[in-house]
């Protein structure tokens, strides 16, 4: 007899979820790569919680912030279409959240006026994990950049999507360091 745990397989259907909707945004952030030559600005901390001087989000708007602030809602849903809405975590809570961080070639910076946004990251934290020492250090996330220092496990990361695990030292909400 198997006995099945119903909040372990919810929480297994919620990072199923997140990984689906992590490459949509992906997808959608390449597509927009591939027409405008640079990815889509950020607005400081954009996360599928709204936005904010920093992540994660404590006053929450509930969901990304509308075309009227923010850089990556305008380019991927109202003037490219990619995407009818961006995705939300379905918890979105300051925990479990969708995180999407630009970088330009020569500084960490590219939203407003500063140089295009040349290299993208967009994670999130998953919430089914076997070893309870890696709750809330096992991101899945995706990324162009092939220079990522190797994550939490010595294992060496770069383009692509996957799962990543970040070091204790490191905080997925406040880290410019990206894994």
């Amino acid at each position: 007899m198997v006995a099945i745990n119903p909040g372990k397989r919810t929480r297994q259907a919620r990072d199923a979820q997140r990984k689906q909707d992590i490459n949509a945004l992906a997808n959608a952030s390449i597509g927009y790569y591939t027409l405008a030559g640079n990815y889509p600005r950020e607005n400081t901390c954009d996360s599928s919680r709204g936005r904010g001087a920093s992540c994660p989000i404590t006053t929450p708007e509930l969901d990304w912030p509308y075309p009227s602030n923010s850089y990556f809602y305008q380019e991927l849903v109202t003037n490219q279409e990619f995407l009818k809405k961006l995705p939300k975590d379905p918890v979105n809570d300051t925990t479990f959240y969708y995180r999407y961080e630009p970088k330009a070639d020569t500084q960490d910076a590219c939203g407003g006026a500063s140089p295009p946004c040349t290299i993208y990251w967009i994670g999130v934290r998953l919430e089914s994990v076997d070893n309870q020492a890696e709750a809330g250090r096992r991101v899945f996330r995706c990324s162009d950049n092939t220079n990522l220092p190797p994550d939490a496990s010595g294992v060496s990361q770069g383009a692509g999507c996957k799962e990543v695990l970040y070091p204790p030292s490191n905080n997925f909400d406040t880290t410019n360091n990206l894994f």
